[in-house]
């Protein structure tokens, strides 16, 4: 398996470079080709107020709006022109969520920043809702830190469940490159689930070097925490876990340890649903 097609979630905001490096990344890995996505938001102003608002200010904001994605779009070649990769951009109009899903159904891999919360140009919620709806892996970068795609130490979060082995299988591209992935067992207790030393065994016959480590508790608050604590302790530099929620209720949180996660990651996160 090799990721041939990838898209990347591009913006205005602070971390959409280190997006872009990271799908180019990949697509020279792969020789595969990436595919910006830049998405106009609709101007969507109460009732009450557009009555207050020229046609002169709706042309200000429009113009202001393309003026911005004219500037991406310049820097996404400039990026690309310095890369093997082929390329491909692609401006659309209307809700981000919705417009980057709909090219993700036509990706191996869809690139997408954590909701920054100081960045005003940071879509909230588009991770999450992104990881429900993509039908393939998403590799979510953090808001903060310096990362690469070219991870030596992976960690696989596992509990047996369809999602993890979804992930696991999403994400075998990147096992396969990497120095050492550390699987680490999720315990539900209910002893239905296969032990992370199964899956390691199952990823070694694919040529990753992969070991079971430490179970932690199932529980939202110590699995989570637990995580977050083995990355750290590890040194591992790329998460890969499965994204649990309802994918047809965009309004339904997701699981509580993945929601935790996409929160508070600390290393980029593969995750699929």
């Amino acid at each position: 398996m090799a990721y041939k097609e990838i898209v990347v979630h591009v913006a205005p905001d602070e971390r959409s470079p280190q997006r872009l490096d990271a799908a180019v990344e990949l697509a020279e890995r792969h020789e595969g080709k990436v595919t910006g996505v830049y998405v106009l938001s609709r101007l969507v102003v109460p009732g009450f107020a557009s009555f207050e608002l020229s046609t002169e200010v709706y042309k200000r904001l429009d113009t202001e709006q393309r003026a911005l994605a004219e500037e991406a779009e310049r820097r996404f070649a400039e990026r690309l022109g310095k890369s093997t990769a082929a390329s491909e951009w692609r401006l659309m109009t209307g809700d981000p969520v919705d417009a980057l899903t709909t090219s993700a159904h036509y990706a191996d891999i869809t690139v997408v920043g954590q909701t920054d919360t100081d960045d005003s140009h940071s879509v909230a919620g588009m991770a999450d809702s992104v990881v429900l709806a993509a039908g393939g892996p998403v590799l979510v970068w953090p808001y903060t830190g310096s990362f690469s795609v070219d991870a030596a130490t992976i960690m696989l979060a596992w509990n047996g469940t369809r999602e993890s082995k979804r992930a696991l299988s999403d994400a075998l591209p990147l096992m396969q490159a990497a120095d050492k992935v550390i699987v680490l067992g999720i315990n539900t207790g209910d002893g239905k689930h296969i032990p992370g030393a199964d899956v390691s065994k199952f990823l070694a016959r694919h040529g990753v070097n992969a070991e079971a480590r430490h179970t932690v508790s199932s529980s939202d608050l110590g699995a989570s925490d637990a995580l977050l604590s083995e990355i750290s302790d590890h040194g591992a530099n790329l998460l890969v876990m499965g994204g649990y929620g309802h994918h047809r209720m965009r309004e339904v949180l997701l699981g509580g340890v993945t929601r935790d996660i996409l929160r508070q990651m600390t290393v980029p996160v593969v995750m699929s649903h």
